[in-house]
């Protein structure tokens, strides 16, 4: 695979030799290095001035890759994301960071800067999210707990709506795919209005070869913006309603052809700020929500046997921050207030609350060439303890082509309260009793005493932005201690399991993204991700070594417009593989600039990958969608 990788980059090398003299003033279609972004720092800075990690995915990037939801975007165009599968959830692995894990804890996903992961588990779903409802994705990898504190262990992915008045046309966007899988989008804007409305209802149908492993969305996001002389009021609020099917259990064979997983949620900030080169914001913001686990029980696993495992959830923060400087220096500080209560009488034992505080602060200048940046965050909790979170970083500019950074972070994930408090939770295992395989029941348990999970991450990186050719590639070293895994708690009771502090380890890697011009209107991106492994770490649990993308695309205004990518490998987690190629062609044509047609294309030459240990998934599968704007 490794050998196949370097002959597409030869041949590109190849072909970029004529790409640069021919698009000197094209602009790029991927990871263009002048897009602005502000998630990494909160201040704005280009892709190409970034002291870490930064991809971007732009509206263009978005609709050439025909993704639905924001996981299957992320999965596709980023080759720092891992897509895998567990039997509760399809999570995503950032920089092979979920090495004990079975949700998206580990990344903090933001709304225009509103905390999207929930109380219960700390986690987030990005199949919740259409691709239709965001308008750019912004992913700063590396520790963000400096600025952004739980959560922002391994990276931060911000999703950015439109919310400046008039800049959003009234449109809908419908579509559906074989065995049953639809959409339907419709967005509501007037350039006379500061309110914007956009709903969504969707059906991913799956995998043809598994029952029960669709995944079914309804979702509200309200944008209201309001400015008057130098102070601007933002509301924004956002309902996601999801019910996925589980595709059996991660370690066996047992199908669960009636077991669901529910999530609701309500989000919502308000904000307002003041000023311009000196602002002030103050920003309230909140979510509520339940969780609801149907799970079947053995030895039938039939519809009648099923339960439901319930949560509730409330979180409410508050913060302000300033930010003040000069032309040579630029500085951020705040404080931010956070209240959490989880709820489940069966399986929390009743009710929890936790309160958190942090101060943050953060620097960055210019210094002929070199641009520091420091900063540091102290958070304080009730439950588990005081946190430190420092951050250095920089970048130093070679020329007006060639940038190199260097950073070093550390960051903390807190324990979910699932995992302080959670009890009276059966599971079922497989076991061979020397003639079948058999269910057999276990226990999992919380532990209050589990202290946060650490990291510290060192990156050196090195970015070209010319006419016709661009690359980023970075070297990373990440040390991770006290991780969170369900362990024996006993070994006189073999069934009874519990979630403690237990792994330390590193993971090494590097990777690259490389762009070529081809033409005006069509790029060719290489990327790579290789990691590697220190220390104790399970096996079952470790994500693939080795990840590729490649994706060409061409785009017109008007006409066709299309994407092919493939990706490696499909699927993985631990000893459930799907090593080899995937492919997703996607084919856009506009009939004028207010029309798309779209058709999509998945697994076009119909790989075969497994959803979870011998559970065969994969399958082609074609979307048609239709957008229309007025």
């Amino acid at each position: 695979m490794r050998a196949l990788f370097v002959a597409g980059c030869l041949t590109g090398i190849t072909l970029a030799g004529t790409a640069q003299r021919t698009s000197e003033t094209a602009e790029w279609l991927f990871a263009d290095p002048q897009e602005v972004v502000q998630t990494a720092t909160r201040t704005e800075r280009t892709v190409y001035e970034s002291f870490t990690t930064v991809r971007v995915l732009t509206r263009r990037e978005i609709e050439l890759s025909g993704a639905q939801n924001l996981h299957e975007l992320l999965s596709r165009m980023v080759v720092d994301f891992e897509a895998q599968e567990g039997s509760l959830h399809n999570l995503l692995s950032t920089r092979g960071t979920y090495s004990a894990s079975e949700f998206n804890e580990r990344t903090l996903f933001l709304m225009d800067g509103m905390p999207l992961n929930d109380a219960i588990l700390g986690n987030f779903s990005p199949m919740s999210i259409g691709t239709h409802d965001i308008e750019r994705v912004e992913v700063a990898f590396g520790p963000g707990s400096a600025m952004y504190g739980p959560n922002a262990f391994a990276g931060v992915v911000n999703l950015i709506t439109r919310r400046k008045a008039g800049e959003t046309a009234p449109s809908f966007f419908s579509g559906f795919a074989e065995r049953g899988g639809y959409l339907t989008s419709a967005r509501w804007a007037s350039p006379n209005s500061p309110l914007k409305v956009q709903a969504s209802f969707w059906r991913d149908p799956g995998s043809n070869r598994l029952q029960n492993n669709d995944t079914i969305v309804r979702s509200l996001i309200a944008n209201w913006s309001q400015k008057r002389a130098q102070h601007q009021w933002n509301l924004l609020y956002g309902y996601v309603d999801m019910d996925r099917g589980s595709v059996g259990m991660r370690y066996g064979v047992f199908p669960t052809p009636h077991d669901r997983w529910q999530s609701r949620m309500h989000y919502w900030t308000l904000e307002w700020s003041s000023g311009e080169a000196r602002k002030h914001i103050w920003r309230f913001y909140g979510s509520t929500g339940d969780l609801d686990l149907l799970r079947t029980q053995p030895p039938t696993f039939a519809l009648n046997t099923r339960t439901t495992r319930a949560f509730d959830q409330t979180m409410a923060g508050l913060e302000t921050f300033w930010q003040w400087g000069s032309p040579k220096a630029q500085y951020l500080g705040g404080a931010d207030y956070r209240y959490t209560s989880v709820r489940s009488a069966n399986h929390l034992g009743g009710s929890h609350s936790a309160t958190n505080l942090a101060f943050f602060l953060q620097g960055e200048w210019q210094v002929g060439r070199w641009r520091p940046i420091a900063g540091a965050r102290y958070d304080t909790h009730s439950i588990y303890g005081s946190q430190f979170s420092p951050r250095l970083g920089f970048t130093y500019q070679l020329n007006s082509q060639n940038i190199l950074r260097a950073s070093w972070g550390h960051a903390f994930r807190a324990p979910s309260f699932v995992e302080l408090y959670l009890t009276n939770f059966p599971l079922w295992t497989p076991v061979w009793d020397g003639n079948n395989w058999i269910a057999v029941p276990y226990q999992i348990e919380g532990n209050p005493n589990l202290k946060p999970e650490k990291i510290q991450a060192f990156e050196l990186g090195w970015k070209y932005a010319g006419t016709g050719l661009r690359w980023d590639v970075a070297y990373f070293r990440q040390s991770l201690s006290d991780m969170v895994t369900v362990f024996l708690r006993d070994p006189n009771q073999p069934w009874l399991r519990q979630f403690n502090n237990l792994y330390a380890f590193t993971i090494e890697g590097w990777s690259a993204e490389v762009g070529w011009k081809l033409a005006p209107q069509t790029d060719l991106t290489l990327a790579y991700m290789q990691l590697d492994y220190g220390g104790r770490v399970e096996q079952d649990y470790r994500p693939a070594r080795d990840r590729a993308v490649i994706r060409i695309a061409h785009w017109n205004e008007k006409g066709w417009s299309g994407q092919l990518a493939f990706v490696y490998p499909a699927m993985r987690l631990g000893y459930t593989d799907a090593y080899a190629w995937n492919s997703f062609l996607t084919l856009i044509y506009r009939s004028d600039s207010r029309t798309r047609w779209n058709l999509r294309i998945d697994n076009l030459f119909n790989t075969p990958t497994e959803l979870a240990r011998w559970v065969p998934g994969g399958g082609r599968t074609i979307w048609l969608t239709l957008q229309r704007d007025w």
